[in-house]
């Protein structure tokens, strides 16, 4: 009876590690083969069509060392929405692109084609004519490029503007700003402007080299603080106002005429 039991036992043993050595081999033997199986099949990425970008805002564009402006269908908006700007008293301000590689001049030339392509709707004697140098890029000799630039400025007898500032000129030993619509509605836009961001106003005063040199440096500083005090009657912050004076000290025209000395007598206003 004994030896029945233990050739029991025994066989129940060879079960025991069969059943363990199947259950191995099912779990982790193949894990070489899976391994093999996920390293050898080759992923296969999708590849996303590339669309030709589509100058949609209008903008001319340009080709190396070429002044041919050339258009497309959305030019006719961007056309009208730069005619839109016209008023009296503007003039419109055409700043063409330019590579260094390039020259000056091909900037200017660009700047006068984007006018040709406005059609005959400003009096040329209204439009100013400049360039902008634009930075150098890899494709720039074999695909076109924009960037030419179109601002309205306010050019009458009492402003000017000019290199991103605006000139306002003042009567002969007077603090009080000129009393015309040209100055009022300027101001006025100038408070416009301002409504709904961060930006200051730095005002500096001027004068001609006429009378005595402290003197018109309190009457320049009188003119600066005119300005600032009709721009906070339209509601501008006071603290977004910064006034400072030159007097004499910094003239943009001969003091020897009266033509000169009419500029010399001015507050500059810049907007940051």
């Amino acid at each position: 009876m004994k030896k029945i039991l233990a050739f029991i036992t025994f066989l129940l043993f060879l079960l025991l590690l069969w059943y363990s050595y199947t259950q191995y081999h099912k779990c982790c033997g193949n894990s070489n083969v899976i391994e093999k199986t996920k390293t050898s099949i080759p992923i296969v990425k999708k590849e996303t069509k590339k669309e030709p970008i589509i100058n949609k805002d209008g903008s001319l564009l340009f080709n190396w060392k070429s002044d041919i402006a050339h258009n497309n269908e959305y030019w006719n908006t961007k056309k009208e929405t730069i005619l839109s700007g016209f008023a009296d008293g503007k003039i419109l301000k055409i700043l063409g692109p330019y590579f260094k590689e390039e020259g000056k001049d091909i900037g200017i030339a660009r700047a006068k084609s984007a006018f040709a392509k406005l059609g005959n709707k400003i009096n040329p004697k209204k439009v100013e004519f400049g360039s902008r140098l634009v930075n150098f890029y890899e494709d720039a000799k074999t695909k076109s490029f924009s960037g030419t630039e179109y601002s309205w400025l306010v050019r009458n007898d009492n402003i000017t503007e000019v290199d991103n500032k605006a000139l306002i000129y003042f009567p002969t030993n007077s603090t009080k700003k000129l009393s015309n619509s040209n100055i009022i509605n300027y101001l006025k836009e100038v408070s416009k402007s301002l409504i709904g961001n961060n930006k200051k106003v730095y005002l500096s005063g001027h004068s001609d080299s006429r009378g005595n040199a402290a003197k018109n440096k309190t009457l320049a500083l009188g003119r600066a603080n005119s300005i600032k005090n009709e721009l906070v009657r339209l509601g501008v912050d006071k603290n977004r106002i910064s006034t400072v004076s030159f007097g004499e000290e910094k003239p943009i025209a001969s003091n020897n005429t009266k033509a000169g000395q009419q500029k010399n007598r001015r507050v500059e206003l810049e907007i940051k």
